[in-house]
């Protein structure tokens, strides 16, 4: 059958193995036909996707792809091709009479029990296991009409659907045939852990895609921008300095960022120190960057910084649209001074330094597996996909249009020093930032709250909270579903992109709109909107988030809705309470 679906639609709705609604059918995919190669950095996407296999690994899933990924195994990233998108089949091939509800295992004949013709509803239930197993339910019948018939009924739990037969009506059984997995394995703490779960194919614990996302510029022109600008180094330094400059590598070379851009070309680190040596003692490098506390602080929170620094200058180095970008000669009175004092205002009042426009945001939201019964690793299997060449990665690259929201890290460094943490006192943001950065362990997605470092987790928990308030009221404004934006945090830097998703190869243009017109409105009104939920006070004693209030979708967040609460923004304490508010 043929079908038209969006690049994000296919990637969150049509995955192998996952089942999915197509015109009035329930259809399971089996593969995407010829996918295309997706141009990504291998060491940037192989890095990522072992950040997200390490949550597995430690509970001894996944050790065999990540150790594979270390010693460098294929990896492939592909994306749907769109003239020969995916292939499906029907699933389950289970069909229930509309007439008198009798239950059979094909179209092409009549209902056996009333001879109704082409009046099939498939039945919407599924069995699975936490391996990966899928399959259709197997129907009981009566022993003696071999015949089944399904009684409507309201809820959806399996266990209550009734089988009779529809000729002696006799009960034939309460309930789907209990079944055990071929696999024979127990993978969580579930009871009966080795039999198979019933429940609607469309429910989140039949199939859980594994995502992640990442910035992936289009061109690898401007990935060597970055290297040739000094590196993973000379873009800390950038962005410790609060992202002074249009792009990183706006000034001359240091010794480190030309070693740092030696080694991304390939060079090994004793040829990439000499040659860095030979230039210094010529005079044509310049003193080294100063990246403050985080110069002392442990390596592996430096890589982090750096890393995060990387991801927000390949961001913004095609375009960075600031604030002042929007006065020119030409603009009217009355907008410019909109410009030069509304908003400013505005953005000091919301505690951030600063909100610049990208208008060709490169993000790519990749599928690198899927699991069933749930999405804790421990309690229930990944499944990685597979290709060609090896471990495959699903992919769905767009340029689309964000909001680079900046938080004020003088603001930020008071408020964490105000809940307990012990901070070195920063004179000013330059100051702020290296501090934060150097003192900051940031809990991954895999990271249960209460084991997280305290400041780490306070952190995180003000860039994540602020970016679902921000697309909850975003999303009004820009006139677009919530579900329709995404986020994208940088917590190392305090720094979070809301960008808007595209359908095909048109960007609604909603976000540039809000940016360009209403920014000041759009802050105010964040700021004054309603702070409570309607299901308080249980929402407030329950961790400060809920559906009502803060959650959203899973294409919009990528956290599992984990590390949010109404307190951290407006609380007693809050970052956005008086105290701080007004300083």
């Amino acid at each position: 059958m043929k079908d038209t679906r969006s690049g994000s639609q296919v990637l969150y709705g049509f995955l192998p193995q996952q089942t999915g609604d197509l015109r009035g059918g329930i259809y399971r995919t089996t593969e995407w036909r010829d996918p295309r190669p997706v141009d990504v950095d291998d060491a940037i996407i192989r890095r990522r996707l072992m950040d997200q296999l390490n949550g597995w690994a430690n509970h001894g899933d996944a050790t065999g792809i990540t150790a594979s990924l270390r010693r460098g195994g294929p990896l492939e990233v592909v994306e749907v091709n769109s003239d020969r998108g995916v292939r499906v089949e029907r699933f389950p091939n289970v069909y229930v009479c509309r007439k008198c509800r009798t239950v059979e295992d094909r179209l092409d004949r009549p209902c056996p029990n009333c001879g109704t013709t082409r009046q099939w509803d498939q039945l919407h239930f599924v069995a699975y296991h936490e391996c990966g197993y899928l399959e259709a339910p197997v129907i009981p019948r009566c022993p003696t009409h071999q015949l089944s018939r399904m009684p409507y009924q309201k809820s959806m739990d399996a266990s209550r659907i009734r089988f009779e037969c529809p000729t002696c009506k006799n009960l034939i059984r309460q309930g789907m045939m209990p079944r055990k997995c071929p696999c024979g394995r127990s993978w969580g703490t579930r009871r009966n852990g080795t039999m198979l779960v019933y429940n609607v194919h469309r429910a989140s614990t039949v199939y859980a895609p594994q995502t992640f996302t990442l910035i992936n510029p289009r061109s690898r022109k401007r990935m060597a921008e970055v290297t040739d600008a000094g590196g993973p180094r000379r873009a800390l330094s950038w962005a410790i300095s609060g992202f002074h400059t249009r792009k990183p590598g706006s000034d001359q070379h240091t010794s480190t960022s030309t070693i740092s851009q030696l080694l991304e070309m390939g060079f090994d680190r004793q040829t990439a120190e000499r040659m860095a040596a030979v230039a210094a003692d010529a005079g044509a490098l310049a003193p080294e960057d100063n990246i403050g506390a985080l110069a002392n602080a442990p390596t592996d929170r430096i890589e982090v910084a750096e890393r995060e620094a990387v991801d927000i200058a390949l961001a913004t180095i095609e375009s960075r649209v600031l604030v002042e970008d929007l006065i020119r000669p030409e603009t009217p009175t009355h907008a410019r001074r909109t410009y030069e004092t509304e908003y400013p205002s505005a953005i000091d009042r919301a505690g951030f330094s600063g909100i610049d426009l990208i208008d060709r945001f490169p993000i790519l939201r990749a599928a690198y597996g899927y699991t069933r019964g749930g999405l804790e690793p421990g309690k229930t299997r990944l499944n990685l996909f597979s290709g060609r060449r090896g471990t495959r990665i699903y992919a769905d690259p767009q340029d689309s249009e964000a909001l680079m929201f900046r938080l004020n890290p003088l603001r930020v460094h008071d408020w964490l020093a105000s809940r307990g943490h012990s901070l070195t006192p920063a004179a000013d943001e330059t100051e702020a930032r290296a501090t934060l950065a150097a003192s900051i362990t940031v809990p991954d997605r895999f990271t249960d709250e209460p084991q997280a470092s305290p400041v780490g987790r306070d952190l995180v928990e003000l860039v994540h909270t602020y970016a679902h308030r921000v697309i909850r009221n975003l999303s009004v404004f820009a006139g677009v579903d919530r579900e329709s934006l995404g986020e994208y945090l940088v917590p190392s830097h305090g720094v979070f992109f809301v960008y808007a998703a595209t359908r095909g190869d048109f960007v609604l243009g909603g976000v540039q709109a809000v940016f360009e017109n209403d920014l000041h409105h759009f802050l105010n009104t964040m700021l004054s909107a309603e702070t409570r939920c309607p299901l308080d006070p249980a929402c407030r004693r329950h961790g400060g988030a809920c559906q009502a209030c803060l959650h959203l979708g899973e294409p919009v967040c990528d956290r599992f809705n984990h590390y949010l609460d109404r307190a951290t923004l407006f609380g007693p304490s809050g970052y956005l309470a008086a105290p701080h508010h007004d300083r």
